[in-house]
């Protein structure tokens, strides 16, 4: 990737470096430029299912790179009360 990476990864990485140094254990550690090439995969996979269903390869990827990029544990803290205020 030769572009200039967008400054709108610098809080998404961050976040995602302190996730992953919480939870991480045992998980692939991403650099920024992983970082955003898998997350850039995810957003085609997802709007490709927004327009017709997802085959289960694209389902099983999904996962894949959710679990690479620790959204499963994000999505688990939002959801622990009194986390969203």
């Amino acid at each position: 990737m030769t572009s200039k990476s967008s400054d709108v990864y610098d809080y998404y990485y961050e976040n995602y470096l302190i996730l992953y140094n919480l939870y991480g254990r045992g998980r692939p550690r991403v650099s920024r430029e992983q970082y955003e090439q898998l997350d850039a995969e995810l957003m085609q996979i997802v709007a490709r299912g927004e327009s017709s269903e997802l085959n289960r390869e694209d389902i099983v990827r999904v996962r894949d790179i959710e679990y690479i990029l620790m959204d499963d544990v994000a999505e688990a803290l939002l959801d622990r009360p009194g986390a969203r205020s």
